[in-house]
């Protein structure tokens, strides 16, 4: 693969390696130098250098160790090696004359950097911190544990059926559209830049080239642009070519060509040349070559590679609805806008409060009466029989009602009634049918006493036998 550093006259942003390790042979003695040396120590002591990955025209990229949390990350620090150059730890300009544009560098670094941060998406490099140290700018990025499709198509082409390769270009779509939501490019989109982790599941990494496009100051400064002869489109390779979300469609879609075909595409420059001249483009059409693949699968393919960007797929939204029919996908098509949620909660409030008002009109339902309780205390029989005898419910001296006599209750509720309603002397009624029926008995042991004093009893015993009934 060609790697070209471009000089252009208004463009500086910094080219992040992938997050992800990377062989480290061909490694030169001055690219070893400029990096940081292995045990350095950032941000206080939060971070340990282990390892340098690589490097690129703008950034270094290194394997660390999180301290804190104890897991490892990779940290890419901005390095535009065109402006500036190592002292120790430092990172010193190369001439007073580039010191603003160096620092704009490292702005737009930290800008880009927490730009990325925001977008919270499965299939997007998460980045976790970004900071300033050594006069320059970090960013601390997940660790991914996969390979690249670079590597599959290289060392293993057939790893993948179209199924897959199918699943994998819709989510990164996917991620793509978020990154263009956010107003950002990423410039950079490769088969070294899209990783496969051991679930199987893409991550779109490498977002050191992306810059806010919306923003008025970066445009007029001077940098250097990395292009990749055949995934860069055309627009990539001069100064002042107009770079919009349809210039990292063409990347994608020429990434995609790579994985199905087995081929790099030919290069875009010559591309456009040989249109110009009236002559046929150079990259052969996928559709109709590959029957594994559904025919309009291929096809959006094809339109995304169009060498004029007017020609091109120009959204990923647009993209995603020609090739992925799910169900799923269509529902999510179809969400209403945010800007209707403030009318949505406005509306469930409205009918909470109307269903509130009208549930309390409508009367409340009677209650059914209690049941009542099977019996488990009979009124003793006494009770019963004064009752009877006198055709009167028994009550408390105050007359209110205690009991009846066919009423049946269990002796707790018994007790209850009597104390709780009578505490004092017992009722006037209850009291004379006693002295009654205790009369009665003491006149029935006069009479015998006195029948066993005929017979032959102790008569004094008698007669302190009946003193003592008649007490």
């Amino acid at each position: 693969m060609n790697f070209q550093r471009v000089l252009v006259g208004a463009r500086p942003w910094c080219n992040m390696e992938a997050a992800h390790l990377l062989d480290l042979e061909d490694d030169t003695q001055e690219e070893r130098n400029e990096a940081l040396a292995d045990g350095t120590l950032l941000l206080g002591d939060q971070f340990t250098i282990t390892n340098r990955i690589g490097n690129g025209g703008f950034g270094i990229t290194y394997l660390a160790k999180d301290n804190y949390l104890d897991r490892d990350v990779v940290i890419k620090e901005c390095f535009p090696e065109v402006f500036c150059h190592r002292s120790g730890k430092s990172v010193l300009v190369r001439s007073t004359a580039n010191h603003d544009k160096y620092r704009s560098i490292v702005d737009m670094f930290m800008r880009e950097a927490r730009s990325i941060a925001k977008m919270r998406h499965p299939n997007i490099i998460g980045v976790h911190r970004v900071f300033e140290d050594n006069d320059t700018a970090y960013m601390a990025l997940d660790l991914i544990d996969g390979r690249d499709l670079l590597e599959i198509i290289t060392n293993d082409p057939n790893a993948l059926t179209p199924t897959q390769v199918q699943n994998i270009l819709v989510k990164i779509l996917d991620a793509v559209d978020l990154v263009h939501k956010q107003d950002l490019l990423h410039r950079d989109i490769s088969p070294d830049n899209i990783l496969l982790d051991k679930w199987g599941s893409p991550v779109l990494i490498d977002f050191g080239a992306a810059r806010e496009e919306a923003s008025r100051e970066t445009r007029a400064m001077s940098a250097v642009l990395i292009v990749k002869d055949g995934y860069s489109p055309q627009e990539f390779y001069f100064a002042g070519g107009k770079q919009t979300p349809s210039s990292d469609l063409y990347a994608l879609a020429a990434t995609f060509y790579h994985v199905i075909s087995g081929e790099v595409p030919p290069n875009s420059q010559t591309r456009m040349a040989e249109v110009a001249s009236g002559s046929q483009d150079p990259c052969v059409p996928l559709a109709g070559r590959f029957d594994a693949y559904p025919r309009e699968f291929l096809a959006a393919i094809d339109k995304a590679m169009r060498v004029l960007p007017r020609e091109r797929l120009q959204s990923a939204a647009n993209w995603i609805a020609m090739i992925d029919t799910s169900e799923d996908r269509k529902e999510q098509l179809v969400l209403k806008p945010f800007n209707d949620l403030d009318k949505e909660l406005t509306r469930l409030i409205s009918e909470t409060n109307e269903y509130v008002l009208k549930s309390a009109e409508a009367p409340a339902p009677p209650k059914p009466p209690a049941p009542k309780a099977e019996p488990s205390f009979s009124i003793p029989d006494w009770v019963r029989e004064f009752n009877e005898e006198s055709e009167e419910p028994v009550t408390n001296n105050n007359g209110t009602l205690l009991l009846q006599a066919d009423d049946a209750v269990s002796a707790k509720e018994y007790d209850s009634v009597y104390i709780a309603n009578d505490p004092g002397p017992m009722p006037v009624r209850l009291r004379e049918k006693l002295r009654s029926r205790i009369t009665k008995i003491r006149a029935s042991w006069l009479v015998l006493i006195l029948a066993l004093s005929v017979v032959g009893g102790d008569p004094s015993q008698l007669v302190l036998t009946a003193k003592t009934l008649f007490q």
